[in-house]
């Protein structure tokens, strides 16, 4: 069986997560193969909604305008009880991390810019019509065996293997991996049309036990039906065309517009009992299920790859020693798994099994308004769990999980540069490790900064942010001095000015250094960050 060299990084499936990883790795300057079974990237839509997070890591590798530009950017959710009139709204206009919070895209449009962009990188392999049927793992990485589609076989060998392949994941299966959680009783049916007559723009939930639905508009004219089965309906009877036409028919004005996709699925909230086993890591799919009432499921599979290809690049370099790899497996499952409980806790909200559960909610979210704070929660979505990690590769500073800044993501808020340029901040901070400075005194910014052991090689990239009211004087030599402009970074990173941020390629902020005493942080950053 033929052979071949080894590769530092195998990707295994061609969805948005693989081609996400990809193209991060490529990014970083790490060479790539990628196997796809099938012959092309998706064709039918699947997943239709992306998140501020998963916006600002398509940023890292240059993507997030190029996508934006495929999205029905920035919409909101309106919930309608049985009698179709609304109780509650989620509509949040805040953009703490640079990006809308809520979009909708196409997925088969999504993965053909994926796909696209990585065209321009000469380190990337990508092999369509390919499955890995077997795999072995030894001392000096992963050996693979490929199968194409004509039956031939060959052997591939990686340093490292990230297994995108889906949610039925041969790679989980021939690694012996279970999956815990479970699967929900009833099924839903999916439809996806094209042109739609509806303009309105709002996600529309019909919490109504006589038959639960969701309304989601997407871009260029697409609309996504989704309504569950009741008790003693088949997949065959929710399909046919009398009764789809009926469905459309009882919400809204699309009967009769093209069908793209008619498919009844099961849900699942499922996640695997592993997510590295040797040097193999799951991501997306293969790792976590997420029911698709918070649009989350897509969302997780892309913080999967963000979180890992700084990793495997940073250890591929030899900035970082093997170690910063067992992170991966320490940091993700936690936050997966609180997305996976809100889509649960939304669901029950969606899918009241009696008129009476319906109207308690109903009355419930009406006298949130009320509240203004547990108003606020519900309009501006603040329910949903932030990115945060209580253990991991961070060095914790003793402060609660509330208050601290360590292992959240950090604000991206706009900036002036020198010369009244307008970016986003991590336009200024770079691909790689950042070191931050909230001052108003540029040339003082670092003062009593004990010498970092590992700067150079991390090539770590110093910033000064002056507050909104201080004008750009230049700073010390090496660093960048940029203006909070509208105190976004001040209003959600409070203390800031207390410390240094170390910040991590992923946007997490890995360190606080506090300017009292900084000598003790640095030790231990000294330490993990060792080649």
């Amino acid at each position: 069986m033929p052979t071949e060299d080894i590769t530092p990084v195998t990707i295994v499936g061609a969805g948005p997560v693989g081609l996400m990883l990809a193209n991060l790795l490529c990014a970083y300057n790490v060479p790539v193969t990628l196997f796809e079974r099938h012959l092309t990237t998706v064709k039918a839509p699947r997943a239709v909604s992306i998140d501020d997070e998963s916006l600002r890591s398509l940023q890292i590798a240059g993507l997030a305008d190029r996508v934006r530009d495929i999205c029905a950017m920035d919409y909101g959710s309106i919930y309608l009880g049985p009698d179709r009139k609304p109780f509650a709204s989620v509509s949040p206009s805040t953009a703490e991390y640079g990006h809308p919070r809520r979009s909708a895209f196409a997925q088969p449009e999504l993965e053909a810019l994926l796909a696209d962009s990585l065209r321009q990188y000469p380190n990337l392999r990508i092999h369509f019509g390919q499955e890995v049927v077997g795999i072995e793992q030894g001392g000096t990485g992963v050996t693979l065996e490929i199968q194409a589609q004509d039956g031939s076989r060959h052997k591939h060998h990686s340093r490292y293997v990230a297994a995108c392949d889906g949610g039925r994941s041969p790679i989980r299966h021939l690694l012996h991996i279970d999956m815990k959680g479970h699967t929900y009783e009833k099924k839903w049916l999916i439809l996806d049309l094209k042109g739609t007559r509806d303009n309105f723009r709002e996600t529309r939930v019909y919490c109504d036990p006589r038959r639960p639905g969701i309304n989601l508009p997407g871009p260029n004219g697409t609309r996504r039906f989704e309504f569950m089965l009741l008790d003693g309906e088949t997949d065959e009877q929710v399909t046919d065309a009398a009764f789809v036409s009926q469905l459309l028919r009882d919400h809204g004005p699309d009967d009769g517009i093209e069908i793209v996709r008619k498919q009844v699925y099961p849900f699942h909230a499922l996640m695997a009992t592993e997510w590295k086993k040797g040097a193999v890591f799951l991501l997306g799919d293969a790792a976590h299920l997420t029911p698709p009432f918070a649009g989350q499921g897509l969302n997780s599979g892309l913080r999967d790859a963000s979180n890992l290809a700084w990793k495997l690049a940073s250890v591929i370099h030899g900035q970082l020693g093997p170690a910063v790899l067992e992170s991966y497996a320490d940091e993700r499952p936690e936050h997966a798994w609180e997305l996976i409980n809100m889509a649960i806790k939304l669901g029950r909200v969606m899918m009241p099994d009696t008129m009476l559960k319906a109207c308690l909610i109903q009355a419930g979210f009406r006298a949130l308004k009320w509240v203004p704070p547990a108003n606020d929660y519900i309009t501006q979505m603040r329910y949903k769990p932030k990115p945060r990690f209580s253990k991991g590769f961070i060095v914790a500073d003793g402060a609660n999980l509330r208050t601290t800044r360590v292992g959240r993501m950090l604000p991206q808020p706009e900036v002036e540069a020198d010369g009244r340029s307008r970016h986003r901040l991590d336009e200024i901070l770079g691909k790689g490790f950042a070191l931050i400075a909230f001052h108003p005194d540029p040339p003082n910014a670092f003062n009593g900064l004990p010498e970092l052991p590992f700067e150079a090689r991390l090539g770590l990239r110093r910033t000064c942010i002056t507050p909104r009211h201080y004008n750009i004087v230049p700073g010390t030599a090496g660093a960048t001095t940029v203006r909070d402009m509208h105190a976004d970074f001040e209003r959600n990173c409070v203390g800031a000015r207390e410390s240094w941020l170390l910040v991590r390629p992923d946007r997490y902020v890995m360190a606080c250094i506090p300017r009292s005493n900084p000598q003790a942080a640095v030790e231990t950053l000294s330490r993990m960050l060792h080649a």
